[in-house]
């Protein structure tokens, strides 16, 4: 018995010794992010910078309708408006958090980027759609028309952001 002892020990000692080992965590094989090209970190800067004032629009006018300085006028507008304060919320946490992305140079902000891009276009899309086909456009009045305006700089800043989000993806898979 104490033979068989042995050998089952000297078997167990075998199989540990040939056993898979785990990597060291010490070492990484990943290789250290990549900062972005100059040109893109400049404009990174400036596209969150944008951003940001796009994110503090819904909120300023939020603040506006709650703190009874803007009122929509109508029964419609008021559904307009409480349909659209989930989008709007959307809008500005999605922005600010690419903005946050980007002005820190996160290495990868393209997803965030590409998701406040999406609300920006959709959503703006939307605002010009809905103020042009409320009515004939020489009778629109002045807030409407500042709307359009605000509506179709928020649509640029989204199609700046797509672009961003794209050149900067082709830029980490051509140089990884």
């Amino acid at each position: 018995m104490a033979a068989e002892r042995g050998q089952s020990s000297q078997k167990l000692v075998y199989l540990r010794d040939h056993a898979l080992r785990p990597r060291s965590r010490g070492r990484s094989s990943r290789r250290s992010p990549t900062p972005p090209p100059v040109e893109l970190a400049t404009e990174g800067a400036w596209l969150g910078r944008s951003l940001l004032v796009v994110a503090t629009g819904p909120l300023l006018y939020w603040l506006g309708v709650l703190a009874g300085a803007t009122r929509p006028e109508g029964a419609e507008a008021w559904r307009w408006a409480s349909s659209h304060a989930l989008p709007h919320l959307f809008l500005t946490g999605s922005a600010a958090y690419a903005a946050r992305a980007l002005l820190r140079t996160d290495p990868r902000p393209e997803l965030l980027v590409g998701v406040a891009a999406g609300a920006l276009i959709v959503l703006a899309l939307e605002g010009v759609t809905r103020a042009m086909t409320t009515g004939d456009i020489g009778d629109l009045s002045l807030s409407v028309r500042t709307n359009v305006l605000v509506q179709t700089a928020t649509l640029a800043v989204g199609i700046w952001a797509a672009s961003f989000a794209v050149r900067s993806e082709r830029r980490a898979d051509t140089t990884s």
